[in-house]
């Protein structure tokens, strides 16, 4: 796909079918996420954890409910979710900025796959209050879980949209 049209289409996908993700699929995310910038080039202070595990993905969904109640599908039904820990700092920003690099190029690739996805934060952060959770997703000692991608076949085609300037408001500084 091109990638202005990889742009057009990258939106948060809330509904996936039980589809699973292909092998290829999954590593082509893995090396989107292996190409990311990561603060100082420190990539043994970021580890992932791709969680297909139906078990566990449920245990997931369930702390996050009992944490915040109001959200009833936090994984919106997607079978392969991506966890990104990283080595905690004590400017928790570093770490934060990392996991973001690292997920923005995994949803950009998910999407270029024609597959849906969506960055999730209400998992990670409510499961890192969680020492059993954690050593289950495979949270390294010193590290913490700072974001998720969640990835799959969309129940749903992406919602046709033209790209624009309009949409935050831009101030210049010329």
């Amino acid at each position: 796909m091109e990638f202005m049209n990889v742009i057009k289409n990258r939106q948060s996908c809330r509904a996936f079918t039980d589809k699973k993700v292909t092998e290829s699929e999954l590593t082509a995310i893995l090396q989107s996420a292996n190409a990311s910038p990561v603060g100082n080039g420190m990539y043994q202070d970021v580890q992932l954890s791709v969680i297909q595990n139906e078990v566990l993905l449920a245990k997931l969904e369930a702390n996050t409910q009992n944490a915040i109640p109001a959200m009833e599908h936090a994984l919106y039904g997607a079978s392969t979710v991506i966890a990104i820990h990283c080595k905690q700092e004590e400017n928790p920003a570093i770490g934060m900025a990392n996991a973001s690099v690292i997920a923005e190029n995994m949803l950009l690739t998910a999407t270029s796959l024609g597959l849906g996805s969506v960055y999730l934060m209400a998992v990670p952060m409510t499961a890192q209050y969680n020492a059993e959770l954690c050593k289950e997703i495979k949270v390294p000692e010193g590290f913490v879980p700072c974001a998720m991608v969640a990835v799959g076949t969309p129940l749903h085609a992406p919602e046709e949209r033209e790209l624009t300037t309009g949409r935050i408001h831009t101030e210049y500084i010329r």
